[in-house]
């Protein structure tokens, strides 16, 4: 050890003896070289320093020099370079810096990298030369290049790259190209379109990167494209259009109308010169002034067909070299002078006339025209002069009117329909009036009238009238053909054929009468039809028609009265019976037979009396009531054994002759009961083993009844109590009940039962009981295991950081319901999982469990280690006779709640910043994070921060945002603490500090000293001028503080010194174009710096011009044109002229106005200050003439400026002639044919107008005001042609005439109009069908056939009655009837000319009731139907919506020809003794096809038989009469009993009943019915409702009793009942009961189960047809011993003697025995094959009885009650589906041990797979022959049920049900 510490001292003394020197650090390759982009940001990493030192002493590194230090700064640990001042490179593209680096022991280490700044898109293109405009010719052309626009870009490469876009303007005149920047024309300009485009030019850069996103810059402009007007275009007239008036008498050379017109080109003004074209010399133009003169005298009457119009057109061409001209039309009307009297006319003709005459038909409505008057007035005058008024005389007005009512120069008279009430023929037959014209405005009044005569024409406007609303007629019912019923007559007021009526009846039966078509006499025509009893009354309908059509109708009925033909009937025909006891006053229910006679009076009358059995005198009968009564209480005993009495009762009526029936009623009279049973003991006790087997005795009963016979018979029953468990014999033994293993389990159903017993005599009809009270004590076994309640529980508690330990945690108690058990607990295992669902291991003694069930902890809990625990816990009853066996698990789940036990904790992360000033609030800073281990919302960390308002932090994320504006100038650091804190109660926090520093920025804008500027210069003021200064700073130091000025808008013809801030004058300034400017001054600061962090302000300056007097006023017009009327009243307002002087408000703007030419005459003056010009006097010139006045506008200024303007007042004439029709004549009448196409043409109407131009411009409508202007829908009236034209196709029958008001309107202003009317008549055209018209149901309003009546066995040709008659809207149609449906094979005839229909063949109304035909109606008399290779002719069906169909059913009258028949010949059924007197018990039915009264069907019991047996079940050979044990309801066919039934009956009853009509036609059917008893029967449950299981329960019962070849009988069906006594009404129960065909006793219900299950693929499809949830005995046996008490027997059996032996082999044989349905079930397929085997088919399935939990498709869900309460599964505690029976489970360690079922995976299980009686398994495909896949599909299947539950019950076969 000593030499090596000498080894090491002598290195040590040579190395510090060596003294070498420590070497400084040297900076790495790489350093010398560096690119940076520009738009890096602030703040940013631009690259790393790195050096070396041979001594690995620790390295500073650092940046000197003002440049440097300027722009980065470095971290002196990491050598990280940090950007600190944003970069330009256009500014600065190349900085050289000097890093350094030291040891801290030699001098610093110095390196001078060069820094090149890469460029990046952050300048946007700049315009150069602006701003832009040019000057363009309109005539330049296409394509033509007009301009250039240059625009740079400062960035490098394709970020500097300009592009230009045309952005906005005119895009389909102008383009840009793209690379060059060059504007050129697309298409030719035209100054008078637009004189000026604005084109909005945009040059953006070809895109770069630029704060990692690829950008594009760019800026736009505007050029102004200015176009300079070429002469193209010719004259253009001013003040169009040229239209004047003019009188007639106006002198020659006056000036009429003034025609101006100027240069179309705007920008050029050459001369125009005037010319007149087709002028006939009567004017004359001045090819200078454009006004026109006349040239010679005017006449009107030389223009009247042009309405006094002169209309010539005017030239006006340009002086120039191309000479372009354009013409303009001129109207100059004349006016006329008034000089006419109103005169009439007849239509188009020239000569006056007075006299008029017109015919119309009665009754015409109101409105309508008087047809053939054709009246004209005219009064040729114009204006008010021809206006006047059209009336008519007192005598006419009263029931006409005339139109129009005023008139204008002519028009045609209507005179319209005004009362058509008072226009009645039958009262008045014509009227004469006068109609007057007579003017209302002119001063001269001048009249005239015309006389119109007004003949009326008679039409068929009464219809016939009877004088009463229904009318009562009779007739004896046996009255022959001919006998007069009545005479019924109507009368019709018009006259001639109007007037003739003829009569005809209608409605059913109306053919057993006739009807004299003339006389209206009634008579009988089919007597031998008439029968009061069948048809009293006919309700008939008497149609009355005149000769025009018209028809009317009255209610007739006719009563057929009464004769004696009807004998009475009993409405029982067969004999009744009743019963009385004896000793009894009065029947109980009072007995009355009753009779009818279908006569009526005296007739009907009838009387009662008894004609036989009352030799004693015992009854009487009251005669009119039919009520039966005794004389004298009967005495049973001393009627010496005859017990009936047979009464034959007569029922006469008191007709003449008298007629009479008789009945039959048969009194019994019955014995009294009157002792009650009496027990020997009321009150019973006894005990039974809980183990006691089926039909051990409990205990017996013994009763007796002091009565006689069926009296004294007593039957005992248990009436409450014994739960099913036990019963009671007829020797009143108590027995256990037989069924189930364990009927008695004391632990499943109680240990004590409390029996009400009763015996009941047989007593009739009052019945009597005894009771007594049975109480039964049932001993206990130990056989039951512990059961843990709940078998889960989870409990959720807070975690245990400070408890005492142990702590109980829960209770988990089981119960033993024996009465000896001994309970034990065990924690078998304890699983825990944290949070996250890792399983973590704790001690295996953390917890435990006392003998209580009481769970403890033993340490402590946390949940942050574990949070669920999971504890399994079992139970062991340690008392059991085989410990181990009885034992039960449990689960307890512990969740634990969280303690909030830990604060949050700060990630370790540091967070240091350097921010910048004035960032945006809301820009994120920093995220802090903390965590906290607890849960829910102790582990929620909620942030704060204290110390600092200008930062906030997100409470739930933890980040850090700007909140108020951070100014370095405040402070250039933020100290601020943050804060986090959990969600518990109290909560915990953590704090932690932060210090961040604040860099400067530009953060100052410069600030003006005024917040606006104002100032004042003259509008002549000089370039050059100063106006005001703005004066702006910056509190910013260096460029940031120093501010440089700007304006705008530049164009403003002022500037401003950049420096000083002086606001002078640069341009031409003018007050009027600009009052006051408005600029916007702007102060930049860092006028050298980059123009991205420069700052500005702006300030508004306003500069107003002062005004000096250099504007005229100005008019807006150089030539004003007005128009006056020539009558124009003095006053009258011509125009207000305004003139503008763009000067300011004062002197220099105040205008004055004067007419200073044009106004000789003094017709006009005008207003100094407004300029309103007025008429003085009217203007004295005729229409057509006008005014020329030159009007002076002159201002106040100094000096006065001026302005004139021209007025030029038009004389207009007035338009006072109104439009007349001249064609076609007024009421004409125009025929037009229907069915022409739309667009035919009717008439072209014509009206003239005396009046000129305009006011003679005629155009055509219908009158607005028309009432009938429904008719002139249907019409086209063109407004310029006048042609009428048609609009529909029209249709005479829809309308045969058409009323149409016309107006002819002029353009004059007002219009006057003209009127006429015209009447369009549509001719006919054979094209319409005969249609039937509807019959309606008078309450639903719906279409409803027509019914005739016929009835059957008649002989062929009988007359049914007629088709309702069709109706033809085409004149004097022949309409034909035809059947085209409905009769395909003839059976009816139908007379196509008159309707009738007669058969052709006998009917039978059972073979069919009604015939429904479709008859056609048509006016092709050979009309017939189309057939074709399928379709049979006459076979169209009947279509609604074709009228000329008609659907007509033929009923088929009933008569009594059919006899009844039962719809089965044997019926049976089944009662027990619990029925009672009076039960149901079937209902017979019979049918009789025949109809009414013909179909009641009466039914009654012929005979009763009783089939007994003797003591060994053989039937006797011979009968007895049973009659009275059931009777029968005659109207129904109840069958109910008649007496009370014992179980001392073994038999069978057999009835023989029979089932007859009213006629006396019979049928007869037998009924058995059978004694059963209640365990017979067995329960079916539907899932149905009981009314769906009545409507199929025959066929069900059918389809059973085909399965079974048993005789089924369906006994009760009511809703179904649950174990639980709870109604279900959605399931049924059906009670049924087999009855064995050859023997006749009813079958044993295991026998029927037997033949059902025998035949499961019947039942499969029986249970899915009919939804069968499942069926059972109706009475429940009682569960069999358990398997395992089986075994405890056999155990302690094997101990005795040998010869015990064989005792235990026959109880085994007879145990075998009772089971053999369950042995059969756990031999079968106890999980589905279907599983092993895919392919096996249902009939390949094992036949099997239905016991298994499990059953598959083929087997038979017998007692499908589920696993859990199945009768053989109920008792087992495992999931499987093998039986106990078959399966002998031992346990692998000890195999003598006694049987258990809890070995879980390693139980060891055998199974009887096979029996000899069932050998289907060979009947699978190969491979599975040998059976051994039914062993692996009970495997498989025990496994899967283990993990997933049960592997399914019956609802996997479809069955529509919930349990089977």
């Amino acid at each position: 050890m000593l030499w090596r510490l000498t080894i090491v001292l002598g290195v040590v003394s040579i190395l510090v003896g060596t003294g070498e020197a420590n070497q400084p650090p040297i900076f790495t390759q790489g350093m010398d070289y560096l690119q940076i982009p520009e738009d890096t940001a602030v703040g940013s990493s631009v690259y790393t320093l790195s050096a070396t030192d041979a001594d690995s002493d620790p390295l500073t590194y650092g940046v000197t020099g003002q440049v440097s230090m300027r722009l980065f700064s470095v971290n002196p640990s990491t050598g990280v370079v940090i950007l600190q001042t944003p970069l330009d490179r256009e500014q600065t593209d190349e900085y050289q810096i000097t890093v350094t680096v030291s040891d801290g022991t030699n001098p610093q280490v110095q390196q001078t990298p060069t820094i090149f700044i890469t460029d990046a898109n952050d300048n946007s293109p700049v315009f150069q030369g602006i701003p832009y405009q040019v000057d363009v010719n309109e005539n330049d052309m296409q394509q033509t290049s007009i301009f250039r626009v240059t625009a740079t870009d400062a960035d490098q490469g394709i970020g500097g790259t300009v592009s230009y876009y045309l952005e906005a303007g005119d895009e389909t005149k102008f383009e840009v190209d793209r690379p060059t920047g060059v504007v050129s024309l697309k298409e030719e300009l035209d100054y008078e379109t637009s004189s000026v485009y604005q084109l909005r030019i945009r040059a953006q850069d070809g895109g770069g990167s630029l704060d990692g996103s690829t950008v594009f810059q760019s800026s736009t402009t505007v050029l102004i494209v200015n176009v300079v007007d070429e002469d193209d275009q010719p004259p253009l007239f001013l003040g169009q259009p040229f239209s004047t008036q003019v009188n007639e008498d106006t002198p020659v050379g006056t000036t009429i109308i003034t025609i101006n017109a100027r240069d179309g080109d705007y920008g050029i003004n050459n001369p125009i010169v005037y010319s007149t074209e087709g002028d006939d010399g009567t004017f004359s133009i001045d090819s200078t002034t454009g006004a026109i003169s006349l040239a010679k005298s005017l006449d009107r009457e030389s223009k009247r067909d042009e309405g006094g119009v002169y209309s010539f057109d005017v030239q006006a061409r340009e002086n120039s070299n191309d000479s372009r001209t354009t013409n303009t039309s001129v109207s100059i009307t004349v006016v006329d002078v008034n000089d006419q009297i109103p005169t009439f006319y007849n239509g188009t003709g020239n000569s006056p006339q007075n006299y008029f005459t017109a015919t119309i038909p009665e009754g015409t409505s109101a409105g309508i025209p008087l047809g053939g008057l054709d009246m004209r007035v005219e009064d040729n005058d114009e204006g008010e002069n021809g206006r006047f008024t059209l009336t008519l005389d007192a005598e006419g007005s009263q029931y006409f009117e005339v139109v129009p009512s005023t008139v204008y120069g002519q028009a045609a008279v209507n005179i319209r329909v005004r009362n058509s009430r008072l226009l009645d023929y039958e009262m008045l037959q014509s009227v004469q009036f006068k109609v007057i014209a007579r003017e209302d405005v002119a001063a001269e009044h001048f009249s005239s009238n015309a006389t119109v005569l007004v003949t009326l024409e008679d039409t068929n406007d009464n219809s016939p009238v009877f004088n009463q609303s229904k009318y009562d007629l009779s007739v004896a019912e046996n009255s022959p053909d001919g006998t007069s019923v009545g005479t019924i007559m109507a009368t019709d007021l018009d006259s001639g054929e109007f007037g003739e009526i003829t009569y005809s009846l209608q409605g059913s039966g109306s053919d057993k009468f006739a009807v004299n078509n003339l006389t209206g006499l009634i008579t009988v025509a089919k007597g031998d039809e008439l029968d009061r009893e069948t048809i009293p009354f006919y309700f008939l309908t008497l149609l009355a028609e005149d000769g025009g059509g018209r028809a009317s109708n009255v209610q007739l009925q006719i009563t057929l009265l009464d004769v004696n033909d009807e004998a009475p009937t009993f409405q029982r025909s067969s004999t009744f019976k009743v019963y009385i006891q004896e000793d009894a006053a009065t029947f109980d229910e009072p007995l009355q037979v009753l009779a009818v006679d279908r006569d009526e009076g005296t007739n009907a009358d009838i009387k009662y009396s008894i004609v036989g059995g009352n030799d004693l005198g015992n009854f009487t009968i009251d005669e009119d009531s039919g009520v039966i009564n005794l004389t004298q209480p009967l005495d049973y005993e001393a009627l010496g054994g005859q017990d009936e009495f047979h009464l034959v009762v007569q029922a006469m009526d008191e007709g003449q002759p008298p007629l009479n029936s008789t009945t039959t009623v048969i009194v019994v009279v019955e014995d009294m009961n009157d002792n009650e049973p009496v027990f020997l003991e009321n009150m019973v006790n006894t005990t039974v083993s809980e183990a006691a087997t089926a039909d051990t005795l409990v205990v017996k009963l013994n009763a007796t009844d002091a009565d006689s016979g069926f009296n004294g018979r007593i039957d005992y029953r248990i009436a409450s109590g014994s739960k099913d468990k036990f019963y009671i014999t007829n020797d009143g033994e108590i027995k256990v009940s037989p069924g189930g293993r364990l009927p008695l389990d004391r632990d499943l159903y109680g240990d004590s039962y409390t029996l009400l017993v009763s015996a009941t005599d047989r007593g009739n009809p009052d019945q009597k009981t005894g009771t007594a009270t049975v109480f039964i004590t049932i001993e206990d076994i130990n056989n039951q295991r512990p059961v843990f309640n709940p078998l889960e529980k989870t409990d959720t508690l807070p975690e245990y950081p400070n408890t005492t330990y142990p702590s109980k945690l829960a209770d988990m108690p089981a119960v033993d319901s024996d009465v000896d058990s001994n309970l034990e607990y065990t924690i078998t295992s304890i699983e825990a999982q944290d949070e996250n669902g890792q399983v973590v291991t704790v001690d295996a003694n953390l917890f435990n469990i006392t003998n209580k069930g009481e769970v403890w902890v033993n340490g402590e809990l946390d949940r942050e280690f574990a949070e669920d625990y999971v504890l399994r816990l079992e139970v062991n009853d340690t008392a059991a006779p085989w410990p181990g066996v009885q034992t039960a698990t449990a689960t307890l789940t512990i969740i634990l709640q969280d303690v909030n036990d830990n604060a949050p904790e700060f990630s370790s992360d540091e967070i240091e910043q350097n921010i910048q000033e004035q960032l945006p609030i809301g820009q994120l800073l920093a995220t802090i994070t903390a965590n906290d281990p607890d849960k829910g919302p102790n582990g929620e960390v909620m942030f704060s921060l204290a110390g600092t308002t200008l930062l906030a932090i997100d409470s739930s994320t933890g980040q850090i945002k700007v909140n108020s504006t951070i100014d370095r100038e405040d402070g250039q650091w933020l100290n601020f603490t943050v804060t986090a804190k959990d969600g518990g109660n109290p909560p915990r926090t953590t704090d932690k500090s932060y210090n961040w520093r604040v860099s400067d920025t530009n953060d100052n804008d410069p600030k003006f000293e005024q917040a606006s500027y104002s100032g004042e210069v003259s509008e002549n003021a000089t370039v050059g001028t100063a106006v005001l200064t703005v004066t702006a700073t910056d509190s910013d130091f260096g460029s940031f503080g120093t501010v440089r000025y700007s304006l705008v808008p530049v164009d403003s013809n002022f500037t401003i010194d950049d420096v000083s801030g002086v606001v002078s004058v640069e341009g031409k300034l003018d007050r009027e174009m600009e009052e006051q400017v408005t600029l916007t001054v702007t102060a930049t600061d860092n006028p050298g710096g980059n123009e991205n962090n420069r700052r500005e302000k702006s300030v508004e300056v306003t500069i107003t011009l002062l005004d000096v007097n250099d504007e005229a006023p100005t008019f807006s017009q150089n030539l004003y044109t007005e128009y006056i009327q020539e009558d124009v009243d003095a006053g009258t307002s011509i125009i207000t002229l305004t003139a503008v002087d763009r000067d300011s408000r004062g002197p220099n703007s105040d205008v004055e106005y004067a007419i200073v030419a044009g106004n000789a005459d003094g017709v006009f003056t005008i207003n100094g200050d407004s300029g309103a010009m007025r008429t003085v006097k009217p203007p004295g010139l005729a229409p057509g003439q006008d005014f020329n006045l030159t009007v002076l506008a002159s201002d106040k200024g100094t000096p006065i400026m001026s302005s004139t303007t021209i007025v030029r007042v038009k004389i207009l004439d007035t338009n006072d002639n109104a439009p007349i029709f001249v064609y076609p004549t007024a009421n004409a009448s125009i025929t037009v044919l229907e069915n022409e196409p739309v667009g035919t043409f009717v008439v072209r109407v014509r009206a003239t107008d005396e009046d000129e131009a305009q006011n003679g411009n005629v155009t055509y409508y219908f009158d607005p005001s028309d009432e009938y202007n429904g008719d002139r829908a249907n019409f086209t009236l063109d407004p310029i042609s006048g042609n009428l034209t048609t609009k529909v196709m029209l249709d005479r029958e829809e309308k045969a005439q058409y009323t149409l008001y016309l107006q002819a309107r002029d353009a004059g202003f007002p219009p006057l109009t003209g009127a006429t009317v015209i009447r369009v008549q549509v001719g006919d055209v054979p094209d319409t069908d005969p249609v039937f018209k509807p019959q309606l149901d008078p309450v639903t309003g719906e279409v409803v056939p027509q019914t005739l009546t016929v009835g059957e066995n008649l002989a062929p040709g009988t007359v049914v009655g007629s088709v309702l008659n069709a109706v033809d809207a085409d004149e004097a149609a022949t309409i034909f009837y035809f059947i085209v449906g409905g009769d395909p094979s003839g059976y009816f005839d139908l007379n196509k000319e008159t309707g009738e229909i007669k058969t052709t063949r006998t009917f039978d109304r059972e073979a069919q009731a009604s015939y429904t035909l479709v008859v056609k109606a048509s006016n092709n008399a050979s009309y017939s139907v189309t057939a074709n290779n399928r379709r049979r002719k006459r076979d169209i069906a009947y279509d609604p919506a074709d009228p000329t169909l008609q659907e007509v059913i033929i009923e088929i009258g009933d008569q009594n020809d059919e006899a009844p028949k039962f719809t089965k010949r044997e019926y049976s059924a089944g009662i027990t003794t619990q029925f009672q007197f009076g039960d149901a018990v079937t209902v017979v039915t019979a049918i009789d096809p025949d109809a009414g009264n013909n179909s009641v069907v009466t039914y009654s019991i012929t005979s009763q038989l009783y089939q007994d047996r003797d003591g060994d079940g053989n039937l006797m050979s011979t009968p007895t009469d049973a009659t009275g044990t059931f009777n029968i309801e005659p109207g129904t066919g109840q069958i109910v009993t008649g007496k009370v039934f014992s179980s001392d009956e073994k038999g069978y009853y057999t009835l023989q009943v029979s089932a007859r009509d009213v006629g006396g036609r019979s049928d007869n059917a037998s009924v058995a019915i059978y004694l059963l008893r209640e365990d017979q029967r067995v329960k079916i449950v539907f899932q149905r409702t009981p009314d769906e299981v009545r409507a199929f329960k025959d066929e069900f019962a059918a389809l059973l009793s085909n399965i079974t070849g048993a005789i089924i009988n369906v006994d009760d069906i009511q809703f179904h009942t649950t174990d639980d006594q709870q109604t279900d009404e959605l399931r049924t129960d059906m009670f049924i009961h087999g009855v064995d065909k050859s023997t006749g006793l009813i079958m044993d219900k295991e026998r029927l189960i037997e033949l059902i299950d025998a035949n499961y693929e019947f039942l499969v499809r029986l249970l899915r047809e009919f939804n069968v949830v499942e069926y059972q005995v109706a009475v429940r046996p009682t569960e069999d011993v358990t398997y395992n008490n089986l075994i405890i027997t056999i155990a302690a059996l094997a101990a005795i003697l040998l010869l015990s032996v064989a005792l235990i082999a026959t109880v085994c044989v007879c145990w075998t025995s009772r089971l053999k349905r369950e042995l059969r079930a756990s031999q079968a397929m106890l999980y589905s094959t279907k599983d092993v085997i895919p392919d096996l088919t249902e009939k390949d399935a094992l036949q099997v009885p239905g016991t298994n939990q499990f059953a598959i498709d083929g087997s038979n869900p017998m007692w499908g009650k589920e696993v859990y309460v199945n009768e053989i599964a109920e008792e087992s505690d495992s999931d499987d589906s093998l039986d106990d029976n078959e399966v002998d489970v031992k346990s692998p360690q000890a195999p003598s041990a006694p049987p258990r079922d809890d070995y879980g995976d390693d139980q060891e299980i055998t199974v009887n797979l096979y029996n000899d009686e069932y050998d289907n398994y060979t009947k699978f495909p190969p491979g599975y022959a040998n059976g051994n896949f039914i062993l692996d599909a009970a495997l498989k299947e025990h496994e899967d049920s283990k993990k997933n539950g049960p592997h399914r019950n019956f609802r996997d076969l479809n069955l529509e049900t919930t349990e089977i």
